[in-house]
């Protein structure tokens, strides 16, 4: 190897000392450099490995810059830098052990210029001493005064860097370039390195894993038999007349029928033979197989043996492992899975059996341990009374079905049955029996392989809910039953007041000279309508406590008002009946309430009227109420209604609350009603957190107990409490803007307003009362009646609009809705639009006066 030195000198002889030459000179020593580099990366890549090629050309390079020193430092994973190749001049001490794990702050200021492209020079060590203090300190000590370093890059990734201590001023300019071809070579050495490095430690972990897990390994060609042995047991080396190494199947041969348990040493023959292991190896790449071998002194048991692919010719490589830790493992995992299995057949009641029907023989069934539970029968059964015992606990009228089940299994390849079965302890439970035919049974006759679940807690759940299913079609049927008969008889009971009002204005067409037949039809008229309303209202309650659609009321009143209200209404009823209908004494410690009225008045209204109904001349009805008890604001009150009827019959007494029911449906002809008013009774009482009950007997009369909570109303004023009662119902002078779609409503009011004494300004829909609202002057109309269903712009939306005008009156002035949607939700739906009250059709007259009156101004 050239030294470089003297092809710089070399390159120096004979140039002209003079300054006109010193550019001559510096192109020429870049020649020269190159000349060297090039010399140096020849000389390195000769190296046998990329160890030796990097401390060749450190050397190289070193002599070359006539350095002190040349090193590579790497960036290890903690982020430190490492010295990991190095190469000193005669006379310099060596820094290399000095320089492990640099901390990253040293070398910071430098890696901050690398990442922009940039290299270090350093001419005079003093100069960095303020600026980088701690690479001042580091190099101080190793006398370094002057050096140039070069970043090591692995793509754009910063790997180290590399340099030159103490190399003459005179070629630091020239030393840099050089530096920076090199680095192209010594990343290329250090990525060759770390390949190498990780071939050998592969290698190094194969061979160790090898020897670790296997007892011998040997490479045999097939065309010679001979073996060549990489790692030999014990077993094999101390067992005479058994040397691979000389002849493959001889060796083989002796050893299987030496070591190897009789059960397994045919299949062990076949699968070692020459044709069949290269056969297998040209489908597949390597195939092993397990065998056991006899009792030994080295404690092995299970072994395993693995053939594999070489490289040359028919030639392979088979190695035996001791697999018994593994087997052992299987086996536990086996055994806890079989008994998993098992834990989880008990919990399902499920139990595994074999049924054996062998010619020639008794029936034998073999159970698994669910199944003998299941059984009732002991562990140690014979497998002979195990079947006798299963089967002559069939239920009788089932064998024959249980052997037709077992029949099909044999002929379709699978069956399932269920059938009761007498546990000797449980009694009768109910089985789910399946099964398959068992191919591999050998002996004559069959076999079968199944299951037994015990299923009765499912049959006796799916009784009762066929039971409920039952029963609720019974409900059904019997309420469609009745609504059936319910359509089939409301023609009737809607046409009979329809015929009763048309006949009667038919009779006063033909009587109009005679006013007493006038005055008796009309007010036939008048009931008939009355009934037709009461039979409208009953079907549309019920209809609506059905669906669950009712409001919450609350408001305030008075018990006394409502009781007195029930009985002066069903008064005229009563009399026309020649029933005496008397209010006992009342003991009440809270008349004041907060509840509903309305429903509280409908409860005792439908009770009342059926005890006037189905009553018998003479007769008498008997009201009671009176308050047991008062806790936390809350007052318990009990109604009680009797009277000396028909009587009502035990049967019937069960289904006196269903709706569209009677007890005899020839009551139709002789009693008005369909059957809905004890429903709604019932339904509003269980809406009220009540409760209704009832006590009769035919030919001896009724009597209802309704029971009721009601919350007392402790802030009302005496000052209200026949407020509205006292109003004097005089209309007479007030404006009334009266809006209703309908031309005869609007037609009757308007002539009852205007008989009163009022004036009146009527509007067809709800725009059209904003219209006139808007266009009248402030204070104009001092009330408003509103229908609620109209075309173009209904009643709530027009209140609304109403209420929503910059004007004085608009806030003012009362509106009242006049409407046939009646339940509570539409009282408070008018009520959220801004109107004052609300008004049922066909509206009571009298009341609207009150009403007006009450809210003018």
């Amino acid at each position: 190897m050239h030294d470089s030195r003297e092809i710089f000198e070399r390159s120096e002889k004979g140039m002209p000392d003079t300054g006109d030459c010193e550019q001559h000179r510096g192109m020429q020593s870049v020649q020269n450099l190159e000349v060297v580099i090039n010399e140096g990366l020849r000389v390195a890549l000769l190296e046998e490995t990329p160890d030796q090629s990097l401390e060749v050309l450190l050397e190289h390079l070193g002599k070359a810059m006539n350095g002190a020193r040349t090193y590579i430092f790497e960036r290890n994973e903690s982020g430190g830098d490492d010295n990991t190749y190095e190469w000193v001049a005669d006379g310099v001490e060596p820094e290399k052990e000095n320089l492990q794990n640099v901390p990253p702050e040293v070398c910071a200021v430098w890696y901050r210029n690398f990442t922009i492209g940039r290299y270090i020079i350093i001419k005079n060590l003093e100069e960095i001493r303020e600026n980088d203090p701690l690479m001042y300190a580091t190099l101080k000590r190793q006398k370094i005064h002057s050096l140039v370093v070069v970043p090591l890059y692995n793509n754009k990734e910063i790997i180290g860097f590399y340099g030159v201590d103490n190399p003459p001023e005179k070629s630091l300019e020239y030393a840099t370039n050089m530096l920076q071809t090199a680095a192209y070579f010594i990343v290329s050495s250090l990525k060759r390195r770390n390949l190498v490095r990780e071939l050998q430690k592969r290698s190094y972990n194969v061979l160790h894993a090898l020897s670790v897990d296997y007892l011998s390994i040997y490479q045999v060609n097939f065309d010679t038999g001979k073996c060549e042995i990489y790692r030999e047991n014990n077993l094999i080396r101390k067992g005479r007349n058994i040397n691979f190494k000389r002849d493959y199947q001889t060796a083989m041969e002796w050893f299987i029928s030496r070591y190897v348990v009789p059960q397994d040493q045919e299949r062990l023959r076949a699968v070692t033979k020459k044709d069949y292991v290269l056969t297998r190896l040209r489908k597949k790449k390597k195939f092993a197989v397990r065998y056991q071998v006899i009792d030994n002194s080295f404690g092995l048991k299970h072994m395993e043996l693995h053939f594999s692919v070489a490289e040359e010719g028919n030639c392979a490589i088979f190695a035996q492992r001791d697999v018994n830790a593994v087997v052992e493992q299987e086996e536990k995992y086996k055994l806890e899975a079989r008994q998993s299995l098992e834990d989880i057949l008990e919990g399902a009641r499920t139990g595994i059996w074999t049924i054996e029907l062998e010619e020639g023989c008794q029936p034998r069934m073999y159970a698994d341990r669910t199944m003998r539970i299941l059984l009732g029968v002991p562990d140690m059964i014979e497998p002979e009374e195990c079947y006798r015992h299963w089967f002559e606990n069939i239920r009788p009228g089932y064998v024959e079905m249980v052997q037709e089940v077992m029949r099909e299994m044999l002929e379709s390849g699978r069956a399932e049955v269920v059938y009761p079965w007498n546990h000797p302890e449980l009694g009768e439970i109910y089985v789910r029996c399946g099964g398959v035919p068992d191919k591999k049974f050998s002996s004559p006759g069959v076999c079968l392989n199944g299951y037994h679940q015990d299923i009765t807690e499912t049959m006796v759940t799916r009784k009762k809910q066929e039971q409920a299913i039952i029963e609720l079609l019974e409900k059904v049927r019997r309420a469609n039953s009745a609504k059936s008969e319910f359509l089939s008889h409301m023609s009737h009971d809607l046409r009979t007041p329809i015929n009763g009002i048309l006949g009667m204005l038919a009779i006063m067409e033909k009587s109009q000279d005679n006013p007493e037949q006038q005055k008796r039809c009309q007010e036939k008229i008048r009931i008939s309508t009355e009934h037709l309303l009461s039979l409208v209202n009953d079907v549309l309650q019920v209809s609506k406590l059905e669906s669950g659609g009712q409001a919450e009321v609350e408001e305030s009143f008075d018990l006394h008002d409502t009781l007195e209200s029930c009985i002066a209404v069903l008064s005229a009823q009563a009399e026309e009946a020649g029933i005496r209908l008397v209010l006992e004494e009342v003991e009440l410690q809270h008349s004041r309430l907060i509840g509903n009225p309305l429903h509280l008045k409908k409860i005792l209204m439908n009770i009342i009227d059926n005890a006037l109904k189905y009553n018998r001349a003479d007769g008498s009805v008997f009201v009671r109420v009176k308050e047991t008890s008062c806790q936390r604001g809350s007052a318990s009150y009990r109604f009680v209604i009797e009277d000396t009827g028909i009587g009502i019959g035990d049967d019937f007494q069960k289904h006196i609350f269903e709706p569209f029911t009677q007890e005899n449906q020839g009551a139709r002809t002789h009693y008005n009603g369909v059957g809905l008013g004890m429903s709604v009774a019932k339904k509003l009482v269980d809406q009220m957190k009540g409760t209704i009950e009832v006590d009769s007997q035919i030919g001896r009369g009724s009597v209802f107990q309704v029971t009721l909570p009601i919350r007392v109303d402790k802030a009302w004023s005496t000052q209200s409490v026949d407020e509205e009662r006292n109003v004097r119902a005089d209309i007479a002078g007030m404006r009334v803007l009266l809006v209703e779609d309908n031309e005869i409503n609007c037609e009757i009011v308007e002539f009852m307003l205007e008989d009163a004494g009022a004036e009146v300004v009527t509007a067809n829909d709800g725009k059209a009362a904003v219209d006139a609202f808007s266009a009248s002057a402030p204070g104009m109309f001092d009330c408003v009646l509103m229908d609620l269903m109209m075309p173009v712009m209904s009643g709530y939306e027009a209140a609304r609009v109403i209420r929503g005008l910059d004007r004085p009156d608009a806030k003012t002035v009362p509106i009242i809705a006049l409407s046939a949607n009646t339940f509570d939700e539409d009282v408070t739906m008018a009520k959220d639009a801004g109107m004052n009250e609300h008004l049922a059709k066909p509206v009571d007259i009298n009341k609207m006066f009150r009403v007006m009156c009450r809210l003018r101004h």
